[in-house]
């Protein structure tokens, strides 16, 4: 069963026509581990959700992230630099991160992003805000 989250990016990937290729909560369509070459914990990265954009032809990775702190935790910071470096050398079929979270978390993202990740990753980890998930009160 898909929580609130994963199913907001799951709706979000079939309206920008992206193919659904798993989702965290999805029988039989868990999304794959995606290889790590040497960051972090060198450990295997599971997305929530993963699709492919067939106008771009690359594959596309979803993200949640629900708070301030899962933002810029290490395991975080790890999950962009192994789903960015995924397929890097492809130009334009490099693949793309969206990150779902709280609009009011957008501006935090931005800067941790343009901190922690290379400057040529930048237009390549998406910020979408959702509609679901409350801010911080």
């Amino acid at each position: 069963m898909l929580i609130a989250p994963v199913g907001e990016l799951v709706t979000l990937f079939r309206t920008r026509g992206y193919e659904l290729h798993g989702a965290v909560g999805m029988e039989g369509q868990e999304p794959p581990a995606i290889r790590n070459d040497g960051f972090g914990s060198g450990q295997a990265r599971r997305p929530q959700v993963i699709g492919f954009d067939a106008e771009a032809r690359r594959i596309v990775f979803g993200l949640v992230r629900l708070n301030r702190e899962d933002l810029d935790s290490e395991e975080s910071l790890e999950e962009y630099n192994v789903f960015l470096d995924h397929n890097a050398g492809l130009g334009k079929q490099a693949s793309l991160v969206l990150v779902l979270m709280p609009a009011d978390l957008i501006p935090d993202f931005t800067a941790i992003i343009s901190h922690y990740i290379h400057r040529e990753y930048w237009d390549r980890i998406i910020p979408v805000a959702s509609g679901l998930l409350p801010g911080p009160r």
